[in-house]
């Protein structure tokens, strides 16, 4: 006997999906950052970040897109046949990674003394 099936139960059967990564992912996400920060200038290639699961994880593509969703400016190329590049324009505060400190302290006191004036045109 065959029965029709309804859009409540198509709607039950429907998997559950998170809308971020599970936490385990956090340390991958950080340290996928912090290696970004460090070499700000001559990017990092993929290849590196997917030979070592154990810091960065199995998908560290997905952790970049999500540093891209929380704001990080993040440019990605591909290089060769078969690898990706990426290196970190900016940070999610607008900082650039290759500035100073004293530097960033500048542009923050700039913009909150002159917000209207201050814009990334200054910078």
């Amino acid at each position: 006997m065959k029965t029709n099936t309804t859009f409540d139960e198509m709607a039950q059967a429907k998997p559950r999906r998170a809308s971020r990564a599970p936490a385990r992912t956090r340390s991958h996400y950080d340290a996928i950052l912090e290696l970004l920060r460090e070499r700000a200038p001559q990017g990092v290639l993929g290849s590196e970040l997917y030979s070592r699961p154990d810091l960065y994880g199995r998908s560290p593509r997905n952790r970049i897109s999500e540093l891209r969703k929380d704001g990080y400016l993040i440019e990605g190329k591909p290089h060769g046949s078969a690898d990706w590049f990426y290196r970190l324009i900016r940070d999610n505060e607008g900082s650039k990674p290759d500035e100073s400190e004293y530097m960033q302290r500048v542009h923050a006191e700039n913009a909150a003394a002159c917000p209207l004036f201050f814009g990334e045109s200054n910078r």
